[in-house]
């Protein structure tokens, strides 16, 4: 259902491939946690763009969350205000898994989006 791109002015990013109705499951991956201490440090890498925080752990007061890496095409969707889809995290007895869920119709080359829950840690200049 997606492909990788890079988009303007944003780098890499997801664009469906074929028109997705609203409700349907883009993609359900693995996921591999970092503890809260880790994250630091990731973050001022190259691969510190990729990592997710859950909206349940994350607020502006307590930042000493987990990060979360998802082991699919989802870590590459780009962050929008006003996204098209959303992550959903659930746990089975294989582990965590991060489904990446269509909010409306999505068509097909259209940017795949999702609201990054820790924007305030990225710099302004990279979502313009």
């Amino acid at each position: 259902m997606l492909k990788v791109e890079v988009i303007s002015g944003k780098g890499r990013g997801t664009i469906a491939v074929q028109d997705i109705p609203q409700g349907t499951i883009i993609e359900n991956a693995p996921v591999a946690a970092f503890p809260p201490d880790q994250r630091a440090v990731i973050h001022n890498t190259e691969i510190g763009e990729y990592y997710f925080v859950r909206p349940t752990e994350y607020s502006l007061e307590h930042k000493y969350v987990s990060g979360y890496f998802v082991l699919g095409l989802s870590s590459l969707s780009n962050h929008s205000e006003e996204p098209n889809a959303r992550v959903e995290w659930h746990e089975d007895d294989l582990g965590l898994w991060a489904k990446l869920t269509a909010l409306r119709d999505i068509r097909k080359g259209e940017e795949v989006t999702v609201f990054y829950t820790n924007i305030d840690e990225y710099p302004v200049e990279e979502f313009v």
